[in-house]
């Protein structure tokens, strides 16, 4: 169960999240945070010792989040093919409920210090590493045509671009289901059926 604490915090996250994804990082001014999330200065302090910190915090949380799931899927029995749409729908599936911080990952990045923008990195080559040991098995295996694995950014910045830059009206499943029909048949040596 979540503290009040807790709920305040995460409260500050989502809303700053929201802020910084439609103004920017610079753009967003501290009275502008304390308002959206109905706190004083102190007690918005209390939860967040700076404003870089809470941007790390806003880009580090989805992340985190996905280093998770995609773990669980690389624990599965399923084969390559399997565990690659799995990570696509759950990357996907991350994205949708989290639009505002990950776009605030993808535009913010250079706002951060030096050991802001290491954690970012580390965490990110760890996420593409999922990525580039299901297409590794599923080479080794003879589902995959052999592939040049630094071409796995790729993958995370045709997720990344197509849902920020998407209209709002597209539902989160259909983008999904878009960007895997382009990228299963590129990389599956046998064709494979789409998921309806």
């Amino acid at each position: 169960m979540r503290t009040r604490s807790e709920d305040t915090r995460g409260r500050i996250l989502t809303a700053s999240a929201d802020l910084f994804a439609r103004q920017g990082y610079h753009g967003t001014g501290l009275a502008e945070l304390l308002d959206a999330v109905g706190l004083q200065k102190g007690g918005f302090y209390h939860h967040i010792a700076s404003k870089e910190e809470l941007l790390l915090e806003i880009m580090l949380d989805p992340i985190d989040r996905i280093l998770v799931s995609s773990d669980q899927i690389l624990a599965t029995d399923g084969d390559a093919t399997t565990k690659l749409r799995q990570l696509g729908t759950d990357l996907g599936n991350a994205m949708a409920a989290d639009l505002a911080a990950w776009t605030v990952f993808l535009r913010e990045y250079s706002v951060l210090g030096a050991d802001g923008k290491a954690q970012i990195l580390q965490r990110r080559q760890q996420y593409l590493d999922r990525w580039r040991q299901v297409l590794q098995e599923g080479a080794t295996a003879g589902e995959f045509r052999p592939l040049d694995l630094a071409f796995v950014e790729g993958i995370l910045g045709l997720f990344i671009y197509t849902f920020v830059w998407a209209r709002a009206s597209t539902p989160p499943e259909e983008l999904t289901r878009s960007i895997m029909q382009v990228l299963m048949p590129g990389i599956c040596l046998h064709p494979v059926p789409q998921p309806r």
